[in-house]
């Protein structure tokens, strides 16, 4: 959470940690948006694409009554839902001039067009923003607070609370599971948000939500895990994996369990240009920082310890 409060590290897209604890429904829509971006591409690459954009670029693509006043204007009948988003709508990108471009509307100036060559990722990513904002209104919410405070009416067990906001945000265009989690762990995870417990942690099951990336990948298969591969089944072992470890022993306060921080740990120590980063990290003192770590795990250690 704290990397997306610090504006040296995410630029114009960065929010107040206080403004997220109190529910700022701007606050909470630009941090889904900067957390979208969180994708295929190391962190450091995503950092300096998100710093690279304006003030005015930067407030267009994360206020979520901005970008549905640009749908709804739109001559174009793709714009109008997640679903034609998804299905109809073919934005991509020029392969030599790198602009916006589409076969539906080859000549109207789309606002997709244009988010797509800020956020310098794939060429249909210029539809995340537009659609996150319209997978909320399609929610029947006029916001990410009122999404909640819905979905919390509609079951009976905090469990079923993570499972259906995990489900409303990924009706988003590339809001995957793994970005769902990404955004929900940290607005009700205590360990990961600045207001402990978190903001939205009332009510909802904040050990369901595990992120699983390639790093995680990487040390789950160095380590024997035998599969299934689904995200699901990565989770629950995860999950479990995570009751063997009691968080509380390494004090400040930790919860005791806490499948989230165990995840993020396994991601760091695989995360070579992460760790690298880092001045305090132990690969930086190998190999007599290697020592107190466990023979098995040197022989895969992401930095690449003897």
């Amino acid at each position: 959470m704290t990397m997306f409060c610090d504006p040296t590290k995410v630029g114009h897209f960065a929010v107040r940690a206080e403004d997220v604890a109190a529910g700022e429904p701007e606050a909470l829509f630009r941090l889904l948006v900067a957390t979208s971006m969180f994708q295929r591409r190391q962190d450091l690459q995503i950092m300096r694409v998100l710093q690279g954009i304006g003030e005015a670029d930067a407030r267009e693509l994360s206020t979520a009554s901005t970008l549905l006043r640009l749908s709804d204007g739109s001559p174009c009948e793709h714009l109008r839902s997640t679903m034609a988003l998804r299905e109809r709508c073919d934005l991509g990108k020029d392969a030599e001039t790198k602009l916006g471009v589409c076969l539906a509307k080859p000549e109207h100036p789309c606002h997709l067009k244009r988010h797509t060559v800020l956020l310098k990722r794939y060429g249909h990513f210029g539809k995340v923003p537009s659609s996150i904002a319209l997978a909320i209104r399609e929610y029947g919410a006029t916001d990410l607070g009122e999404l909640r405070r819905q979905a919390l009416d509609e079951v009976s067990t905090p469990e079923e609370a993570a499972l259906l906001l995990e489900a409303a945000l990924c009706r988003a265009w590339r809001v995957s599971r793994k970005i769902a989690h990404m955004y929900l762990s940290m607005m009700t995870n205590p360990d990961l948000c600045p207001a402990a417990p978190g903001p939205w942690a009332e009510g909802v099951d904040w050990t369901q939500f595990v992120v699983i990336d390639s790093n995680v990948d990487l040390f789950l298969k160095a380590t024997g895990y035998p599969g299934p591969w689904t995200y699901e089944a990565r989770r629950v072992f995860l999950r479990e994996l995570a009751r063997r470890v009691d968080l509380s022993a390494m004090g400040d306060g930790l919860a005791g369990y806490n499948p989230r921080l165990v995840q993020q740990a396994l991601y760091l120590f695989m995360s070579v240009t992460n760790r690298r980063a880092v001045e305090r990290d132990c690969g930086r003192r190998a190999p007599e920082g290697c020592v107190g770590c466990l023979v098995e795990l040197r022989g895969v250690c992401g930095w690449g310890a003897p």
